[in-house]
């Protein structure tokens, strides 16, 4: 079920509305097989995936729970990752490395072949499969106590305002807030529905329509100039960061609602001085789900320059792999391992220059020109992120250098209008991060601020690209 429908806003309703009138135990109940109504809308034979997820880790939790040796329970950690992995890796890598096993297998000159199953991929794996084992992972650390209330742990789960594209929680915020009664109060509602409105406009009025240009592009690299390709790059970042942050937006919003509070995911991130400073701000629990969980157990910082530079890689390429399972991916992967290598090497060399940031009025032109640098490096990883294959990489480097069949700039008046939009957006971000306009829009009196939102809301009703666009996030 996408967030961007009627058929979702109707659903709501009824589920809020079922929420305010019942029990405790009647909400985790009711909103848990509400979750699993959201989760099966489409292919209701995936919400068995989701429940083998959810009985292995409640079991492996409370099995933990039990045993005091740390062997024993290491051994049980691992029955619960590889359970995890296991269905992860067989709906969402199982085509892709058979199939690369047979054409090396060809290579070498067996006569190898591969079928593919063709699975479609179930929404959100990738998400409650972390979201899970952070849990078990949790409960191993004795960071945690494991659950006995198999509903509240099923709903954390499952809990379908973050379900299928995060925020990615962990049992130790998200499990406690639903194991109490929220009474609901005004200001969640009014904090909810603003949350959604803006989540909405972000998503069908900007990133569905700079969606528009991407997709024509893509489509034939070679029939566009070398300036709409170069154009494209940084849309294409603009689009998919109002299509994640405003699926994010309605998330939480949506939670909001219900008296829970999700975890921030974007930090508006096209304004980062720095490629570490992005990874900070961009699906914020993704990056620290891997730090916490990879980078740090693989030694972090502590073993040295080297060892470093390889955790950075071995995390990145695991990242670009968790995205998809193509070979695309595992290039985007390599291209931010190289920019975090560099941005780990610069960071060694002012800790021994001992060099410092700029003071005084430089250091607006330093963050200007940082964040400058840092969103073209970042927009250029649309290259690999958008393209599905190499071929399409090929045309769209040939299209970047001008050695493709198309003029050298951009003819279309609306590549120009896109390019425009884009300037002003990032201007917006701009004052927002620097200007405190946030806390000056929130400081006008409310009956401003409710007819501010109720325009939003109706130009949003008005603009909206009425095409029900799957959100980019939901193929991962």
């Amino acid at each position: 079920m996408l967030f961007n429908t009627y058929t979702f806003a109707a659903f709501l309703c009824l589920v809020l509305g079922a929420y305010l009138v019942l029990p405790l135990r009647g909400r985790q109940v009711f909103l848990l097989a509400a979750s699993y109504v959201f989760y099966c809308w489409e292919k209701p034979v995936y919400g068995l995936l989701l429940a083998t997820s959810t009985c292995l880790d409640y079991v492996c939790g409370i099995w933990m729970g039990r045993l005091h040796g740390r062997r024993r329970r290491r051994l049980v950690l691992l029955l619960s990752l590889a359970g995890n992995l296991g269905l992860l890796g067989f709906f969402k890598y199982g085509d892709f490395l058979a199939g690369n096993i047979a054409g090396l297998g060809r290579l070498l000159g067996f006569d190898t072949h591969w079928k593919a199953m063709g699975f479609v991929l179930p929404v959100g794996i990738s998400f409650y499969t972390f979201q899970t084992m952070s849990y078990t992972i949790q409960v191993y650390r004795r960071q945690i106590d494991p659950t006995r209330d198999f509903i509240s742990f099923a709903l954390y789960v499952s809990f379908f305002p973050q379900l299928v594209a995060g925020p990615i929680e962990r049992a130790n915020r998200l499990l406690p807030q639903l194991q109490v009664y929220h009474r609901i109060r005004a200001e969640d509602i009014a904090a909810g529905a603003r949350r959604i409105v803006y989540g909405l406009f972000r998503k069908v009025v900007i990133a569905d329509r700079l969606g528009i240009l991407v997709d024509m592009f893509f489509e034939n690299p070679d029939g566009f100039s070398t300036a709409t390709a170069w154009i494209v790059m940084p849309v294409f970042m603009g689009q998919i960061y109002f299509d994640f942050a405003g699926y994010a937006d309605i998330a939480i919003g949506t939670a909001r609602l219900f008296g829970i509070r999700l975890t921030e995911n974007f930090r508006r991130p096209l304004l980062a001085v720095s490629i570490g400073d992005f990874w900070n701000r961009w699906h914020i629990t993704l990056t620290s789900w891997l730090r916490d969980y990879v980078f740090f157990p693989l030694g972090g910082f502590r073993k040295g320059g080297a060892r470093t530079l390889l955790n950075g890689w071995i995390v990145f390429l695991l990242c670009g792999l968790w995205h998809g399972a193509r070979w695309n991916f595992v290039a985007w992967g390599a291209y931010h391992a190289v920019l975090i290598s560099f941005y780990f090497t610069w960071r060694f060399i002012k800790k021994r220059l001992k060099l410092g940031k700029a003071a005084g009025g430089r250091a607006s032109l330093v963050i200007l020109l940082s964040t400058m640098v840092t969103f073209c490096f970042t927009s250029f990883n649309t290259l690999f992120f958008r393209s599905e294959s190499f071929v399409i990489m090929r045309q769209v480097c040939t299209a970047l250098l001008g050695r493709h069949a198309g003029a050298a700039s951009a003819t279309q008046w609306y590549v120009w209008g896109f390019a425009m939009a884009m300037g002003v957006i990032l201007v917006f971000e701009w004052f927002q991060e620097y200007s405190g306009m946030g806390a000056r829009l929130r400081g006008l009196p409310r009956p401003i601020r409710v007819a501010g939102l109720t325009l939003l809301a109706v130009v949003t009703l008005l603009t909206a690209v009425n095409n029900s666009a799957p959100y980019i996030y939901f193929q991962f």
